[in-house]
């Protein structure tokens, strides 16, 4: 199922996979560095990892075995990115994830300026 609104994107999936499983995907860094194919460093952990191309991905929070939260940047857009998870009942996994934008502080939604040539 995918629900799209301005700010946000919704997307729910059901996987075959246990929720422990999907939990350690979403947590470990090399597993992390592997689905959003980030080349696996000496920065790996998860609460703050550069990715492809120049993609940063901080940990807001996490709720163990349930629900975690990313923010990402990107150039100069930021977006907040939560993952929940639940067991659906044949063993596999309910898979939900929510994608928004942050929102911008009043003084930042001012039009960038561009330098002008000496």
């Amino acid at each position: 199922m995918t629900r799209k609104t301005d700010a946000s994107i919704n997307l729910t999936y059901e996987l075959e996979a246990a929720p422990s499983k999907v939990w350690r995907a979403l947590t470990v860094p090399e597993y992390v560095s592997q689905w959003l194919k980030r080349p696996a460093g000496k920065d790996d952990a998860p609460e703050k990892s550069t990715l492809e191309p120049s993609f940063e991905l901080h940990l807001i929070s996490a709720d163990p075995d349930t629900r975690v939260r990313y923010r990402i940047k990107d150039n100069d857009a930021i977006s907040v990115v939560t993952f929940q998870i639940g067991a659906n009942g044949t063993g596999g996994t309910t898979f939900s994830i929510v994608h928004e934008l942050a929102m911008s502080a009043a003084n930042s939604n001012s039009q960038k300026l561009l330098r002008a040539a000496a």
